[in-house]
């Protein structure tokens, strides 16, 4: 419905060029991208299609309002009352000034240089002299959470309930404002997901998954796709989800590992797989996730499992300096509300490969006191490795680092042993920050010694879905394989 004629002061010569309306009128200039403003759009009508940011009123003749595209990328609009009446009036400057934050419109406009630079917009030299504005979808009176709210880090993941302060209608720029809850964003995610930092975080994730596909398909790996509903829990132990099937269990996915094998033993040389993993761990931790994505590669051995380690070595650098080239600006979004220390990367030729002894050492001798006794025979807690992160850092300036030959009792059973040590396996784990992100080694693909280190573990080899993995290597002969 059309509310330009019901504005006071008389005739609206201009309430064809304002309203709520949709479909609003074709627009007749072409549509620019708020983005993409430069010097040559300076006096060309353009439209654009944007979220209401912010709308103030200066005097009964003049308005400006905040456009806002995709992520932090806005432009200021202004709207200024003809005399005459036309195109602009002063009914359509008064309503232009009213909509509500987040409303979304189509507006047609000057692309001029702006007088002054308008700090609080990306775009600081240009704005739009509006002359149509057309409200497609209008936003609340008054929003749950506010894209000034949702743009800061989470304040607590505890709450149960959202506040009363964190419901407030919070105008973007003010100076000052509460972070809000976990359960707040929870409850708001349309405004979670139009914070600027949520879709950095997102173009970058998206970003990772690209140079992880890219990197290992110029390296001739094939992607496939592991199921996620399974018949029996992949890697058995208590933190699995179960759910009805149709009468029997099904269990979702802690891994795939187990499918990744199958391939490497179904004739593929090298493979890859991207998608969700879900494990039950009931920890409010950041090592702990119920969902998350996992980046997973596969490989056949020919001579030693360091192969695989040099390759995700050398992928992971890879990632690392890609993401500097393709997501700077996202990058220093996130850190501008996420705050850290520069990460650390070694310089070519001084990578930090650390077996998990060396590590055990460096906590003994330079760690804190309390670590002063730990064995190299014993998996590490998060406090040691977050302690040896901040030992490596200082040491050989990076947060980038590899620990490797993992102890056998902090390995599971397809971890091949070191056949001049079983006391160790040919696994590694990768740290960023004294954080682990990723594990990897040699697999055992000889079923009788598969069959063998089950057992060892005090897993029934019988049990659902052990069995049918030991049948795998039982079926065909199966070439020496790792990834992580």
């Amino acid at each position: 419905m059309s509310t330009a004629a019901s504005s006071s002061g008389g005739e609206d010569l201009a309430r064809g060029n304002y309203s709520d309306a949709y479909p609003p009128p074709k627009a007749a200039a072409p549509l620019q991208s708020v983005k993409d403003v430069r010097e040559d759009a300076v006096g060309k009508t353009v439209q654009v299609r944007a979220w209401i940011q912010s709308a103030r009123m200066q005097g009964a003749k003049m308005a400006f309002v905040q456009l806002r595209e995709e992520r932090s990328w806005t432009i200021q609009g202004v709207v200024i009352a003809h005399p005459t009446g036309t195109p602009v009036s002063r009914q359509m400057v008064k309503w232009v000034g009213g909509l509500q934050l987040e409303s979304f419109v189509s507006a047609e406009g000057i692309i001029q240089r702006a007088q002054v630079p308008v700090t609080s917009c990306q775009v600081t030299d240009y704005e739009i002299l509006l002359t149509k504005v057309f409200c497609q979808a209008r936003g609340p009176q008054k929003l749950g959470l506010s894209l000034a709210a949702a743009n800061k880090a989470v304040a607590r993941i505890d709450e149960q309930d959202p506040g009363e302060e964190e419901l407030q209608n919070l105008n973007i720029n003010k100076k000052v404002v509460p972070a809000a809850g976990l359960a707040t964003h929870l409850s708001n995610p349309v405004m979670h997901k139009r914070a600027p930092v949520q879709q950095a975080i997102a173009d970058v994730r998206k970003t990772v998954r690209h140079i992880f596909s890219e990197y290992l398909e110029s390296m001739g790996f094939n992607q496939f796709e592991p199921p996620c509903l399974l018949g029996a829990a992949s890697e058995g132990g208590a933190n699995v989800f179960k759910l009805p099937y149709f009468g029997r269990d099904a269990f979702l996915a802690q891994s795939p590992q187990f499918y990744k094998q199958i391939e490497i033993a179904g004739g593929r040389k090298k493979v890859y797989c991207i998608g969700p993993t879900f494990r039950a761990e009931n920890s409010n931790t950041p090592r702990h996730m119920t969902e998350f994505t996992c980046l997973d590669l596969e490989t056949e051995i020919i001579d030693h499992y360091h192969e695989v380690r040099h390759l995700l070595e050398d992928l992971m650098l890879h990632i690392f300096q890609q993401l500097q080239q393709r997501c700077q600006e996202q990058i220093e979004l996130v850190h501008a509300v996420y705050q850290s220390p520069a990460f650390l990367v070694p310089e070519p030729g001084r990578e930090v490969r650390l077996t998990f002894a060396e590590g055990q050492k460096l906590l003994r001798e330079e760690g804190p006191e309390e670590y002063c006794h730990v064995r190299d025979d014993e998996d590490m807690s998060t406090p040691q490795e977050k302690a040896l992160g901040a030992i490596v850092r200082r040491k050989f300036n990076t947060d980038f680092y590899i620990l490797d030959r993992f102890p056998e009792s902090a390995r599971p059973f397809y971890a091949m042993l070191d056949p001049e040590n079983p006391g160790v396996t040919n696994s590694f784990d990768y740290f960023m920050r004294g954080q682990e992100i990723l594990t990897g080694g040699q697999r055992i693909h000889l079923p009788e010694v598969l069959e063998s280190r089950i057992r060892a573990k005090g897993i029934d080899p019988s049990s659902p879905g052990i069995k049918e993995y030991l049948d795998v290597f039982k079926s065909a002969g199966v070439p020496p394989h790792g990834g992580g």
